[in-house]
C-alpha cells in the first residue's frame, strides 16, 4: 500500500478523533451524551482522546521516516484539520464523529506497523 494513502487516512481519522474528544469534554454537563455523564464518562473520553493522540504521533512518525519531512508537517497544520472541520464535523458531529474516527484510527493501526 503506498505510504500516502496509510498516512492521510489513519492520520486525518486519529487527529478528527482526538479532536471530538477534546470538543466532547467541553460540552456542558446538560448536552452530554447519557453515556458521559458522571467522571467516569470524562476519564474514559479523556483517556480515548490520548489514546487517538498517541495514534497521531506515529502517524507523523511514520509519514517523517516515509514520506519527506515536509508533508507531514504540512498535513498536521493545515490537511487534518480542515478535513475534519470541513467534512468530518459537519457529516457526523461530535459524538459520531468521536466513535467512528475513534474506530478507524485504531483500525488503521496496524496498517502503520505493517507498513512501517
Amino acid at each position: 500500500m503506498d505510504p500516502i494513502l496509510v498516512f492521510l487516512i489513519v492520520g486525518s481519522f486519529a487527529m478528527s478523533a482526538a479532536i471530538s474528544a477534546s470538543q466532547l469534554l467541553k460540552l456542558p454537563e446538560e448536552e452530554k451524551p447519557s453515556w458521559m455523564h458522571g467522571s467516569s464518562g470524562n476519564t474514559k473520553v479523556l483517556l480515548a482522546g490520548n489514546l487517538f493522540g498517541l495514534v497521531l504521533i506515529a502517524t507523523i512518525a511514520y509519514g517523517i521516516f516515509h514520506l519527506t519531512w515536509w508533508v507531514p508537517v504540512a498535513c498536521l497544520f493545515v490537511t487534518f484539520p480542515v478535513i475534519h472541520v470541513v467534512i468530518l464535523e459537519k457529516l457526523l458531529g461530535a459524538v459520531r464523529g468521536f466513535w467512528l474516527s475513534g474506530f478507524i484510527a485504531l483500525a488503521g493501526t496496524p496498517l502503520l506497523w505493517l507498513f512501517w
